[in-house]
């Protein structure tokens, strides 16, 4: 039998980020993975933006008016699939969707984002390869209509705005747009790069990563007292599960409820033949992102949920295409790298579970962060770390907790 202090299940981003806190303040952490490697869930790719002004709830009522706009079409940036499989959830969400609770929930994980930007920072001046760079980003708009609305809205601080001509000068590649907003302040790193650095890291520090192991929860009256995997059971003083769309399973097998659902996202690599943007740019109106790396261009975009998970729909992806050609005309594509979806974990209420749970007092959970699970994963580490190592009240934040959904019976 192995005895740990912490037992992190998930090797994605947040797990990473949590092993690697949790090791540097002296703790021993195993973290076990099902994956051969880095990169099974949505950390396999993303945008790699690091933009708090973007960091919302999902459960917002302009989401769920998208969520309806967008039903019946086919190239929609926001898509819900009516099968009765997903009614249960949907109706939570719906009820979450309060204006007065978004507004709560959006200043929150906006606080929540700036730190993790910062975290993301401190990594890269530690030393980890994460592919950090603190160029700035820009909110894009293709439409009269759309600059007006965010002009309108703008609160001072809150990024640059630009006209048409400003935003061209700032990013030439550029083509007629209406006018954008500089966020000075945001920045990107790799996806699968700032996995691995994280988890090169925190081994480092002396955690230990076990691949291709998966694991159960075992329990003993209000406890839980081991996870389970073919080479044994493992026991410790603290158990995370940090495993994406799994860490629904994982709670229901100890009697927690966990509504989440895949909300699947697209992404497109494409080789630049000649000159590429230089910062990331989000178009505002097609909820794509384009984000430049060192050897491609990505595109990102669309929230689909309720579909087949392994299916990729050739509409929304020539939407994708589509956008980035309105908003960057003059970029050449040599060829495509790859072309990729993923899913993307959701909770019905919108926001992240994240805390110790009060019926399974040794068990804390780190999911259900939705597409912002890069951004805000280093912050989340620090809060798991500092509640689990250092005793700090960082783990009872009741929007957060894991037991806000109820009980399951165990089978």
């Amino acid at each position: 039998m192995t005895a740990v202090d912490v037992v992190v299940i998930g090797a994605g981003t947040v797990g990473a980020s949590i092993a690697y806190e949790v090791a540097r303040r002296g703790a021993s952490v195993l973290v076990l993975d099902e994956g051969a490697d880095i990169g099974n869930g949505c950390s396999y790719a993303n945008a790699g933006l690091l933009a708090p002004s973007h960091v919302e709830p999902l459960t917002t009522p302009a989401n769920v008016r998208a969520g309806m706009r967008y039903t019946f079409a086919p190239d929609g940036p926001f898509h819900v699939h009516p099968t009765p499989r997903l009614a249960p959830w949907f109706a939570r969400f719906v009820k979450a969707s309060t204006p007065g609770r978004a507004r709560a929930l959006t200043a929150r994980m906006h606080e929540l984002a700036v730190r993790g930007t910062e975290l993301h920072a401190a990594y890269a001046e530690r030393g980890l390869d994460t592919g950090y760079a603190a160029n700035g980003a820009m909110d894009v708009f293709l439409t009269e209509k759309g600059f007006e609305r965010a002009s309108a809205a703008h609160r001072e601080g809150a990024g640059v705005l630009l006209s048409a001509d400003e935003a061209r000068d700032r990013e030439p590649m550029l083509g007629d747009v209406a006018g954008a907003i500089l966020r000075p302040d945001e920045a990107q790193v790799g996806t699968q790069q700032f996995v691995r650095a994280t988890l090169k890291a925190a081994e480092e520090e002396g955690a230990q990563i076990r691949w291709s192991t998966a694991a159960q929860l075992a329990t003993a009256g209000d406890r839980i007292v081991g996870v389970d995997t073919v080479d044994g059971r493992i026991t410790a003083g603290t158990y995370v599960v940090a495993a994406g769309l799994g860490t629904a399973a994982l709670c229901a097998s100890v009697g927690i409820r966990m509504p989440m659902e895949g909300a699947k996202g697209y992404v497109v690599d494409i080789e630049v033949d000649g000159p590429s943007p230089r910062i990331p740019l989000s178009f505002r109106e097609s909820k794509v992102v384009a984000t430049p790396y060192t050897d491609r261009l990505r595109l990102c975009g669309t929230l689909e949920l309720g579909g087949d998970p392994l299916a990729i729909s050739g509409a929304r992806v020539e939407a994708i295409r589509a956008a980035g050609r309105r908003g960057l005309p003059g970029v050449r594509e040599r060829r495509t790298i790859q072309t990729w979806a993923g899913l993307r974990p959701c909770t019905a209420d919108g926001v992240p579970s994240l805390g110790r749970s009060t019926s399974r007092r040794d068990l804390v959970v780190a999911a259900g962060h939705g597409m912002w699970g890069l951004v805000l994963a280093p912050v989340t580490a620090e809060l798991v770390a500092r509640g689990v190592v250092e005793g700090a009240p960082t783990l009872y934040e009741p929007a957060f907790a894991p037991d806000r959904f109820g009980t399951v019976r165990v089978r």
